[in-house]
């Protein structure tokens, strides 16, 4: 049960350290959402996007990847509807007990139902959850029923509450997230708490999410989403460590702040389905790979336009037959 905590706490506090894409202030309007409420979303297989031929391929493997939606959305308050500038599919592999985590990058040029060719990150803005699963679905050819969602105001807090979280900074990333912090600093009319050397170090709660928001070093936003993924295996690792401690601050810090269409037990059920591997790293990978993507600029907005179909076929590979993709051009 310690283990399936943990598991279940790597998912929700990932989206904690990486969804302050903006702003982040320590007087915000924003609340908790109540833990004990799932979000009600139509779970037909037309209204999630989910094709016949995709259903009838799952239902045709043994013990199928169980897939999730992670969204992080950059929201002021529980009733906006904004981009979600972090997206990602977590899939625990039921049979041999490996989590994976796939980037999608939020310019992705996809088809959306309703409003034409977009960038993927507006789904959610147009239609919440249910139409930024529908999305991914339809265009990666995938079987998403369930996501998580935290907006990004409880991050700093949840990551100090396990004790900060030990990430390898760059000395051209230092200034960077310095910046960060002082325009958090400003925003919550407190004082910044520097990050004073590169290396690797234990950062605190506002220093972990000003490390995630940093986008115009070394390959932007190409370069953020391993970011992102680097908090979270650092995550991993310091609450698979955790032992009992985590019982309180999963009660009292991560459910009351988690929006998600998934029961308490349904997540523990989903944790649990990988407690008998000896191998609990995460396998990590982005999407589109940037041999099968291009920026482009159509109406004066920048893309990132995709061969969908090869990328559809990479995350497949990733996702479903363990072979992980090399990013090269």
């Amino acid at each position: 049960m310690k283990q399936a905590l943990g598991i279940i706490c790597v998912l929700t506090l990932f989206y904690f350290s990486t969804n302050a894409q903006d702003t982040l202030s320590s007087n915000s309007t924003s609340k908790a959402h109540a833990a004990s409420a799932p979000v009600v979303l139509n779970k037909t297989h037309e209204a999630l996007g989910i094709s016949n031929k995709v259903r009838q391929s799952v239902e045709a493997m043994v013990n199928p990847p169980v897939n999730i939606a992670l969204f992080g959305v950059d929201r002021r308050n529980p009733e906006d509807q904004s981009n979600s500038d972090v997206i990602m599919v977590i899939s625990i592999d039921q049979k041999n007990g490996q989590l994976k985590m796939s980037s999608i990058m939020r310019d992705t040029y996809v088809k959306i139902e309703g409003k034409g060719m977009d960038k993927i990150n507006a789904a959610f803005a147009f239609g919440g959850p249910q139409l930024a699963i529908k999305t991914i679905n339809q265009n990666f050819d995938l079987d998403i029923k369930d996501y998580l969602n935290v907006d990004f105001y409880s991050a700093a807090r949840i990551i100090d509450a396990l004790g900060g979280v030990t990430i390898d900074v760059k000395p051209t990333e230092l200034p960077h997230l310095n910046n960060y912090l002082d325009e958090l600093a400003n925003i919550g009319n407190t004082r910044a708490e520097h990050v004073l050397n590169s290396g690797l170090q234990k950062l605190t709660g506002k220093q972990a999410v000003a490390y995630t928001r940093i986008r115009y070093v070394g390959n932007g936003d190409f370069e953020r989403t391993e970011r992102q993924r680097s908090v979270l295996v650092a995550l991993f690792n310091q609450i698979k460590n955790a032992g009992q401690n985590m019982f309180p601050v999963f009660a009292a810090q991560v459910l009351p702040n988690l929006e998600t269409s998934m029961n308490n037990m349904a997540m523990l059920t989903f944790a649990s389905n990988i407690l008998g591997s000896k191998n609990k790293a995460i396998d990590q990978a982005r999407f589109p790979l940037d041999s099968q993507s291009l920026g482009k600029r159509i109406n004066n907005v920048w893309y990132l336009t995709a061969d969908l179909k090869s990328t559809t076929n990479a995350l497949h590979n990733f996702i479903y037959k363990n072979i992980k993709p090399i990013n090269k051009k």
